[in-house]
């Protein structure tokens, strides 16, 4: 393949050729790295001393025609606020205004950079009539685009029109102030600086003693645009544009839109070739290769070096990996292969994508989110609390304290931490974990106490991430001044979040040497033999236009101010460009929709394939996909797995054995494997901080808060009998009793002020309503007596049943927590609360074993079982009634607790006693009990996946 003269190596020959005195000469580039390749070039044409030219990017060369100075977008949102007061005449606080300040701020920027009337762009429009004298100085193209966009507004406008137009009227004046009040300040943002020399320039005959030249522009805004013609005429400057034919000559090709429009011009148009050079059609080699996922583009990439570094021709600095997104920088830095020994990295790290972000921002949270109260201090919600503990840069430092809290928050389910149990040793930490109002000195501490733990730990890059922070924040602080104190953590954090988008950490190396990795921009101008593009994705170059504005789009167009057709003209011809002189590109995409990445290629390369005579060769990286049949998983009862559920029964020596429940039997009746899991395996679920209140947490409090109504009521009476006088004061308790039962979920100390909000106020009345509703019921049941509530293990409701296990008989242990049992007239009622559609109906305790119907049975299972457990301790001596109080007809008119039998096309009959079903309902737990420990009947899946899908263990059989 033939090996083009780079776009520099040109410039610097024509340099060279026309000039004998090079001191005299300026060139101009758009960045500052091409000034160095420029100087490199140059370098190799002269064979003795001599001065060089002076070379600048266009930003450093005008300054010095300009006596204002430039000021930061920060800075400069704080003074545009200023005066947004005296024109608005509004106590509209910064935080509100500081978003949108920020979209005015970019909009007056490219009014100046595009030199637009403000006064006529600003008009405020009340009827047709006005609206055709303000637009007078338009052409009939562009006065029609404006008048489609003021005529929606006559003669009616909608509210929302209203308030535009309210903004509107204020911006010139916005305008007109802001630029008024730097100037007395002798500063300006960036387009009124290039506002101010374009316009100065003409007034002062400004003049110049050396020869000038603009090399490798593009796309110039107006004022770029008015400067090159103004130094071109009355400097006699020069312009040389990097330009090819494949786009040039070619109207449909956007990628020459800006050139064809300067070739057009009668003075512009004198710098451009008279017939622009094929170097995009000439042999190039070219791939495009889909990769799934972004890691595997940097792994194919690696793969690749490593390949061309084994060349002996292999020269690292005429090879570039170009990365449209600049989070693929660290996969990319470890996919480059040792034999590559130098690098250079023309683009920052953003630090948004450091750990030293992730940390910042939690803390951030961590005050943002904290609560203050006169009785309880401070406290600190749990989530951030749990990042910042569970965080790689914090963890290590007191690792056996941050567990311990990990284990409280989870385990007791703690919303809210006071800021007393953060009684951390570690400096760094006791910074953290403390009440601070003031946000910004916050974060400068800890960045302080960040650097000092790290400094000496070998931890340098961390140590560099820190730094930059910590320069940041104190320009920050500089900026804001005495406001620092006003900023409250809603705002700073989100402000935070916002600028952190603009911090990068630049990388050293050397610039003319190594292979190169750059973004899209800084490729401007600069050439390379092998090309490497990344992240080749649609909406990824070009990137997707995310910059709101006040001006819309149709007055924009006719203003000419640029519109999202420019954004993609830029980023077309750099896309080009890019492959003028290469001999070698390869495009890596990512075939995996991800991250706002749609799995496309770019149009661009589809364009090049579609459009031009190169051959793309196209290739796909994957790994084949081998699709096998799920496994049934059986688990038999191995000597193994039967000592392990001999912690069931009576060969467990402990002093509190574990016992089987209720709900261990259904888990068994439901799923052989999920009971496995769960109560052999001792695969629990993991402990999970539960904010919202589901149906389990639900039922807890009301059983707690009923438990506490009776259990206060009988320390109080002193007495076991609930008559109907009672009520009244029962009735009384029952929002301190509620309260109670929160406070108990919480994990709230006894003297700890507790608030319920949110969410948790509507489940507060849901459940006020079911206890003052129970105990409608239990005033028309009065009198009775109360023989248990929460009756556990401690009372005495637990049996062994004998159960063949392996080859010997064992006692098997089980228990039940019944939440209520209560005696009037010799009949015992054993009561169960239920808060979801539970079915009080059951067919026969034939039918509780059949799997089919578990999820149906469950409840009648539940109550018997609790029935049971009474009916063995007690015997025969009382009627034992099953009741289920449940949300489904607890209200309703004829509500009956008891359980109703149902039989075939007949109404249910409820049931009044139990013990005619005792014995049958110890033989069924006899049988499933000796199921479960016999060898003969493995612990297996249930046939039925619609059971699974809501299911802990659903990824473990793959079902679901």
């Amino acid at each position: 393949m033939t090996k083009h003269k780079t776009f520099i190596a040109e410039i610097a020959e024509k340099v060279k050729a026309e000039n004998e005195a090079l001191e005299d000469v300026i060139v101009i580039f758009p960045n500052r790295r091409a000034g160095l390749f420029f100087r490199k070039e140059l370098a190799k044409l002269i064979d003795q001393p001599v001065f060089m030219p002076e070379v600048f990017s266009l930003e450093d060369y005008l300054m010095q025609y300009s006596d204002l100075e430039k000021i930061e977008t920060l800075e400069a949102i704080f003074e545009l606020y200023e005066v947004y007061k005296e024109v608005q005449n509004k106590n509209e606080t910064f935080d509100r205004f500081f978003f949108w300040g920020e979209m005015i701020l970019r909009d007056f920027e490219e009014i100046d950079q595009y030199m637009v009337d403000t006064k006529h762009l600003f008009t405020g429009i009340k009827t047709q009539k006005e609206l055709d004298e303000a637009f007078y100085f338009l052409d009939e193209e562009d006065k029609a685009i404006i008048q489609s966009f003021w005529s929606s507004f006559l003669p009616d406008t909608t509210q929302t029109q209203k308030l535009f137009l309210e903004t509107w009227r204020i911006l010139l004046p916005l305008y007109e102030g802001f630029k008024q009040r730097l100037r007395q300040q002798g500063r300006g943002f960036g387009g009124m600086i290039y506002r101010d020399i374009a316009e100065r320039l003409e007034e002062e005959k400004i003049k110049t003693n050396y020869k000038v030249y603009f090399a490798g522009f593009n796309a110039l805004t107006k004022t770029e645009e008015v400067i090159f013609k103004y130094f071109v005429r009355e400097c006699n400057a020069e312009i040389v544009w990097d330009v090819d034919a494949y786009y040039f000559s070619s109207p449909q090709q956007e990628a020459g839109t800006f050139l064809r429009a300067y070739a057009k011009d009668t003075l512009l148009g004198r710098s451009f070739p008279k017939e622009a050079p094929e170097l995009i059609a000439s042999e190039k080699q070219m791939t495009a290769t889909g990769v799934s996922l972004e890691v595997g583009q940097a792994k194919a990439l690696g793969e690749e070096l490593a390949r061309i570094a084994k060349e002996p021709d292999f020269d690292p600095s005429k090879t570039v990996v170009v990365l449209p997104q600049e989070h693929m920088m660290f996969p990319v830095l470890h996919s480059i292969p040792d034999e590559i020994e130098k690098v250079n990295i023309t683009m920052g790290y953003p630090l948004k994508d450091t750990s030293v972000y992730s940390l910042l921002e939690s803390a951030l949270d961590l005050q943002r989110l904290r609560k203050e109260s006169q009785i309880k201090g401070v406290s600190f919600y749990h989530r951030p609390v749990q990042e910042l503990l569970l965080h790689p840069l914090l963890h290590s430092l007191e690792e056996e304290k941050a567990l311990e809290l990990l284990g409280e928050i989870k385990g007791k389910n703690r919303i809210m931490l006071p800021a007393e149990n953060f009684d951390f040793q570690d400096p760094l930490l006791q910074q953290i974990f403390q009440k601070a109002d003031n946000p910004l000195e916050y974060l400068i501490t800890i960045l302080k106490g960040l650097y000092d733990s790290w400094q000496e730990k070998d931890r340098e890059l961390e140590v560099e991430f820190v730094s930059r922070f910590y320069e940041q924040m104190q320009q920050l602080e500089r900026m804001i001044g005495d406001k620092a104190e006003t900023l409250n953590y809603e705002f700073f954090t989100a402000l935070f979040k916002r600028l952190a988008r603009s911090f990068k950490v630049p990388f050293t190396g050397e610039p003319l040497d190594g292979l190169q990795v750059m973004g899209i921009l800084e490729t401007r101008n600069l050439d390379f033999e092998r090309v490497y593009v990344l992240n080749m994705n649609e909406g990824s170059w070009p990137a997707q236009p995310r910059r709101g504005s006040f001006v819309p789009y149709n007055i924009r167009k006719a203003f000419d101010l640029p519109v999202f057709e420019n954004n993609d003209a830029m980023y077309a011809y750099l896309f080009y460009r890019l492959l003028q002189r290469v001999n070698e590109v390869h495009f890596y995409y990512n075939t995996v929709s991800e991250f706002n990445i749609n799995g496309e290629i770019s149009r661009f390369v589809r364009q090049l394939e579609v459009e031009s005579n190169h051959t793309i060769e196209r290739k796909l990286l994957s790994n084949p996909v081998k699709t096998q049949t799920l496994q049934d998983i059986t688990i038999h009862k191995t000597p193994e797995v039967l000592k392990r559920m001999e912690r069931f029964t009576s060969l467990n020596k402990e002093e509190k054995p574990p016992r089987i429940t209720p709900s261990a039997l259904i888990a068994y009746l439901t799923c052989r494997l999920k009971f496995y899991f769960k109560y052999v395996a001792k695969l629990y679920e993991a402990d999970e901080v539960q904010e919202e209140m589901d149906a389990a947490i639900f039922g807890n409090i009301l059983h707690n808060t009923m438990e506490i109504l009776y259990k206060d009521f009988k320390k109080r009476e002193k007495r076991d009998v609930v008559q109907e006088t009672d009520f009244l004061a029962l009735e009384g308790g029952v929002e301190g009793a509620l309260k109670q039962a929160f406070k108990k979920h919480y994990h709230v100390k006894e003297k700890e002020e507790f608030k319920l909000e949110g969410r948790t106020l509507i489940a507060e009345e849901i459940l006020k309503k079911f206890a003052y509703q129970i105990l409608k019921h239990d005033k028309q049941y009065a009198p009775f007596k109360i023989l248990g509530l929460e009756a556990s293990t401690e009372e005495g409701y637990y049996l062994e049943l004998p159960v063949i296990c392996g080859e010997q008989l064992v006692d098997v242990r089980i228990k039940g927590i019944i939440d209520r049992i209560d005696l009037k007239d010799g009949k015992v009622r054993v009561i169960d609360y239920k808060t979801g559609k539970d079915e009080k109906e059951y067919v026969s305790i034939d039918d509780l074993k059949n799997r089919d119907k578990i999820l149906k049975n469950k409840t009648a299972l539940q109550v018997f079982y609790y029935s049971y457990l009474y009916w063995k301790k007690f015997g025969n001596e009382h009627v034992i009634e099953p009741g289920i109080f449940n949300s489904k007809d607890l209200f309703n008119k004829d509500f009956d607790w008891r359980v109703n039998q149902r039989e075939p096309r007949k109404q249910g009959v409820p049931l009044s006693d139990f013990r005619p079903l005792a014995q049958e309902y110890e033989d069924f737990l006899l049988e499933t009990l000796t199921e479960i420990y016999s060898t003969e009947v493995p612990f297996d899946q249930v046939e039925d996946e619609k059971v699974c899908e809501y299911c802990p263990y659903v990824g473990i059989c793959g079902r679901g």
